[in-house]
């Protein structure tokens, strides 16, 4: 059916001057038409096609009846003019009279039902009383009014009925806040009143009827394409947010399908990044950062997780040529010659790792690349700090720049042919100069210190070597002995005399402790003791070189026969002395 009636209306719109009548007609059956149950049975699209018919002739009809300018043209009841022209002279010449009282009455409650809605019931009334009155125009009126409103169905809004139009104005109010149920709900409560009053057809609520129906399609398209676009058919979804755009014009629709349509061309611009035979790593960068933001916004929507499950296939292809530039890098920044140079590559080097960083998460091999460019640039930063230390110093120490020199030589000695420090060289040149003038005359000096302390250590030395050669001195001795001499007396006698030995003898040398000591294994005090030798022990002195203790004390090297062993060791000088003379027999 919608497709005859679709071919009635559009010849009927071709037309240059189409009649008022048919256009009337035309739109009263679409209207029909989509308040009957076949329009329910209808899918999307055919509902759209009636919605557009319907609102075409609207438009048509409106645009008639302001060049004709006939506001009335839909009443078609009235009285000519010249009638109520005749009417109103009769009136104007009959002389005042008294109305029936039964025509008042009635009159009376035709007006009470007129206001209240129920003009069916109103008209029979009016009737009684334009038979009775045939004159009153005021029945008249109202009469032609209520058959109009009947016939039409256009009842303005302060013509409806007190309970039709409370549920009416409710079903205005939930429509605007968008709760197209309840107000269907209130406009079907509005409509039931109306039928019982007797009005069968009421333009104002079958219209607003159809926008409802329009907004509540367009809802249910709206909330499939939702569905859709979770269930990952972004396609189909923008399909059908776009008939509940295009039906309603609301700006929901309008921008929920424009946020479609932007996914839509994210997602090809980030599947023509993955799919390009030569991956550039900063397309597919740009493409992890578009499809994470979507992500963050979407949730885990089935198209965007394929997407991120073919990023992740990619990513190892980017990353690899990503990785070589970087330690090439790396390698360049170790063999720059200038401080400028290096510090540029050091930051593409560090700019390729943070590419890798945002497209994966980086390995032990890649953090110590990581750190290994960290620590360059700390470096380079660092020299550059200390040569412009340097220079200040340099500035404020003219005469002898000790301090710039010091700050500076290991970035000096890093990067010679760095201009920065080849000028700096220049200026530290003179001081440099100076200062191995002082390191050699400080040189010589040294050299005829040692010199001189080497011939006063020799001569020492040879005096040391000459006190610890042993020497035997020969000691005189006296030796009383006994000789027979002859006497006058005629007894022979001994006498003692002391004669002198005619040739010195060599005795051996010893000694006497005055104290009791311990000999030990060298002199004196830190070197281990042997055997303890007691007060008044004899002591053979034995020959050896002149041996001194901390403090200074001569130590003689002995031998001491105890009564069950022999004892040689060191021992004190000052702690021995000599032996008195043995006499002689």
């Amino acid at each position: 059916m919608i497709e005859s009636l679709q071919n009635e209306i559009r010849n009927l719109l071709d037309q240059d001057n189409p009649p008022l009548v048919e256009l009337r007609k035309s739109l009263l059956e679409v209207e029909e038409f989509i308040a009957s149950s076949e329009y329910q049975d209808l899918d999307a699209d055919q509902r759209s096609l009636a919605q557009d018919l319907r609102r075409e002739l609207k438009n048509r009809l409106r645009q008639i009846e302001e060049q004709n300018g006939s506001e009335g043209a839909a009443l078609g009841t009235q009285l000519p003019v010249t009638d109520l022209e005749g009417i109103s002279g009769v009136e104007s010449r009959a002389p005042a009279r008294p109305r029936n009282q039964v025509a008042e009455q009635q009159m009376e409650d035709a007006e009470r039902l007129f206001y209240s809605g129920r003009y069916a019931e109103a008209i029979k009334l009016f009737d009684r009383v334009l038979q009775l009155e045939p004159g009153w125009e005021r029945a008249r009126q109202h009469r032609a009014e209520s058959e109009n409103y009947l016939r039409t169905g256009y009842i303005p809004p302060v013509a409806l009925p007190a309970e039709a139009a409370s549920a009416f104005g409710k079903a205005q109010s939930a429509a605007r806040v968008g709760r197209f149920s309840d107000a269907m709900a209130m406009l079907a409560r509005a409509q039931t009143v109306m039928r019982e009053l007797g009005i069968q057809r009421w333009q104002e609520g079958l219209e607003f009827e159809q926008k409802l129906q329009e907004n509540i399609d367009a809802e249910n398209a709206y909330n499939e394409g939702v569905q859709l676009f979770e269930q990952g058919k972004i396609d189909e979804a923008i399909e059908r947010v776009e008939i509940a755009a295009r039906a309603t014009g609301l700006p929901k629709y309008n921008d929920r399908a424009q946020v479609m349509r932007h996914i839509k061309e994210t997602t090809r611009a980030i599947n023509e990044a993955l799919s390009s035979p030569n991956i550039d790593p900063k397309m597919v960068t740009q493409a992890k950062a578009d499809l994470d933001l979507l992500v963050a916004e979407h949730g885990e929507n089935p198209a965007l997780m394929r997407l991120r499950a073919r990023l992740e296939t990619v990513t190892p292809k980017a990353v690899a040529p990503l990785q070589e530039q970087a330690r090439a890098l790396k390698a360049q920044v170790e063999r720059a010659t200038t401080l400028d140079e290096a510090l540029y590559l050091a930051r593409q080097a560090r700019s390729q790792l943070d590419q890798i960083r945002n497209l994966a998460t980086l390995d032990e091999n890649l953090d110590r690349l990581q750190n290994d460019i960290d620590r360059l640039i700390r470096d380079l930063a660092r020299y550059q700090d200390e040569l412009a230390q340097a220079s200040a110093s340099f500035e404020n120490h003219r005469s002898w720049p000790v301090q710039a020199d010091r700050i500076s030589l290991e970035a000096r000695q890093r990067y010679p042919n760095d201009p920065v420090v080849i000028r700096l060289n220049r200026s530290l040149a003179r001081y440099h100069f100076l200062r191995g003038l002082i390191k050699v005359g400080l040189v010589v000096l040294g050299l005829l210190i040692l010199t001189g302390v080497g011939y006063l250590t020799y001569g020492r030395f040879q005096a040391y070597q000459l006190s610890l050669t042993p020497t035997v001195t020969p000691t005189l001795t006296i030796t009383p002995t006994a000789t027979a001499t002859r006497t006058a007396t005629p007894t022979a006698t001994l006498t003692p005399t002391a004669s002198l030995t005619p040739l010195p003898s060599p005795t051996p040398i010893t000694g006497i402790t005055l104290r009791e000591i311990w000999a030990r294994s060298g002199c004196y005090e830190g070197f281990n003791a042997i055997s303890r030798i007691p007060q008044d022990g004899v002591l053979r002195f034995l020959p050896s070189e002149r041996r001194f203790d901390q403090f200074n004390r001569e130590c003689v090297l002995v031998e001491y026969q105890g009564p069950d062993k022999s004892v040689i060791g060191w021992v004190l000088l000052i702690d021995v002395d000599s032996l008195p003379p043995t006499p002689t027999p």
